[in-house]
């Protein structure tokens, strides 16, 4: 669980670092192992906290090239607000997951603790990248490495299949 202790808390800006081990984080994809780093500013003002972080994840794939193994360090930024609102608070009860990062969420007075857990394995499940390509391959053609893939010029080539198209390899576009 991944939470800001709010009681007592002076108004200005707060810094606050949160270490826990991808296990703790409920849902979180499987592709994270170790731990998982919430680095950021807790802010209050009057009835308002505003929470500005960076959530860092170390992430273990199989490469879609090579199919080596690799770590990559995955981060993502967070940026939440709330305020004390008991009305907004019961409205929203049950569903802060389904809440967008923009959306004001609503906090009992009698809260102790803001919660974040939800927010930090939902940007960091986003983060993972579609294509998992290890880093000494990226800059690497698909053709050099997998030769075979590389069209084969022909010497058919040149000549055009039909003389009915071949007009249309003068048109250019604009």
């Amino acid at each position: 669980m991944i939470s800001l202790d709010i009681v007592g808390l002076r108004e200005g800006n707060h810094p606050f670092t949160i270490e826990t081990t991808a296990q703790d984080i409920p849902r979180l994809p499987e592709e994270f192992t170790g731990p998982i780093t919430v680095q950021g500013v807790l802010q209050k003002l009057g009835r308002r906290y505003s929470i500005d972080a960076t959530a860092t994840g170390t992430a273990h794939f199989t490469c879609d090239r090579s199919l080596e193994e690799f770590d990559e360090e995955l981060s993502a930024d967070l940026s939440l607000a709330y305020v004390v609102d008991q009305v907004l608070a019961a409205e929203q009860a049950g569903k802060m997951q389904d809440l967008d990062e923009e959306v004001v969420r609503g906090i009992r007075e009698e809260d102790k603790r803001i919660d974040i857990t939800e927010d930090v394995r939902q940007v960091l499940a986003v983060a993972i990248p579609l294509r998992h390509v290890a880093p000494a391959y990226r800059d690497v053609p698909l053709e050099q490495l997998h030769p075979a893939l590389a069209p084969k010029a022909s010497a058919d080539d040149s000549e055009p299949v039909d003389d009915r198209w071949a007009a249309l390899k003068n048109l250019k576009r604009t």
